[in-house]
C-alpha cells in the first residue's frame, strides 16, 4: 500500500473488526480511491457510523510505537474505531496533494457532525502539503467543544510543527482554561517563547489572586 499511515491504520483495524464491518471498510475505501464526488465522499464519512462501532481503538504498545516511527508525535491511543475508520477514508483519496484539496477539506466541515469533525481534524497530521490546513486548525483550536480541541490540540505534532507563536499561545493557554492536560498536547514542553511565558505567569497570578487552584502542568510552560 503507497500509504504507510493508511497500511498502519488498516493493521490495526484488521485485527478489531468483524469480516463484515471489514468488508465494508475494504469496498469504501476502493471506491473512494477511485475518485468519488464531495457529496458521496461526505456520505460514505457518515454512513461508517452504521457499521462502525464507537468504542475505543485501543492500539497496542507496537501500533502505538510505529506511528510515533511514521510521525514523531502522532498518537492514536484515544482514537475511536469508527475515527480510524473515517481517517483511513480520508486516506484513501488520491488528490490529497491536490492544489484544491484543501478547499475541499474545508467544505466537508460545513455538515459534519462532532464525531465525523473530530475525525477530520485528527486527520490533519497525516495529510501532506500541511500548512494548507493552518486556518482550519486554528478554527478547530478556537470551539467551544472541548472534544473538538482536543482533536486538534493533543496527540498530534501539527500545532508544534505548523503553528506560529500567536497560535500556539493561544491554544497552551486555552488547554489550561478547559483543564486539557498539557501532558497530552505534543511539544508543550518543548516550545517556548517569552511572551508564552509572560501570559502563564499572568494566568498563574490571577488565579492566585482568586484563590484558585493552579494546575500543576503549568510549569511545562514556565521551564
Amino acid at each position: 500500500m503507497s500509504n504507510p499511515c493508511l497500511a498502519l491504520l488498516n493493521s490495526v483495524l484488521a485485527v478489531r473488526l468483524n469480516p463484515a464491518s471489514l468488508e465494508f471498510v475494504r469496498r469504501t475505501q476502493e471506491q473512494i480511491s477511485t475518485g468519488v464526488t464531495d457529496d458521496r465522499f461526505t456520505q460514505l464519512i457518515s454512513l461508517a457510523s452504521r457499521h462502525i462501532p464507537r468504542q475505543p481503538l485501543e492500539p497496542g504498545s507496537e501500533d502505538i510505537s510505529a506511528a510515533a516511527q511514521l510521525i514523531p508525535g502522532w498518537n492514536p491511543k484515544i482514537w475511536s474505531l469508527l475515527e480510524t475508520v473515517r481517517i483511513s477514508f480520508v486516506l484513501a483519496r488520491r488528490d490529497l496533494a491536490a492544489a484544491d484539496f484543501a478547499d475541499r477539506f474545508n467544505q466537508w466541515f460545513r455538515f459534519a457532525d462532532e464525531g465525523e469533525t473530530c475525525a477530520y481534524y485528527r486527520a490533519l497530521c497525516l495529510l501532506p502539503e500541511p500548512k494548507q490546513h493552518l486556518w482550519r486548525a486554528a478554527e478547530g483550536c478556537r470551539t467551544n467543544m472541548r472534544s473538538v480541541f482536543a482533536a486538534v490540540a493533543c496527540d498530534s505534532p501539527y500545532p508544534f510543527l505548523y503553528f506560529d507563536d500567536i497560535a500556539w499561545n493561544q491554544m497552551l493557554l486555552k488547554a489550561l482554561f478547559i483543564g486539557e492536560p498539557l501532558a497530552n498536547i505534543y511539544g508543550a514542553d518543548k516550545r517556548h517563547n517569552a511572551e508564552l511565558q509572560a501570559m502563564v505567569k499572568d494566568y498563574v497570578d490571577e488565579r492566585r489572586s482568586a484563590g484558585r487552584d493552579i494546575p500543576a502542568d503549568v510549569q511545562l510552560l514556565l521551564a
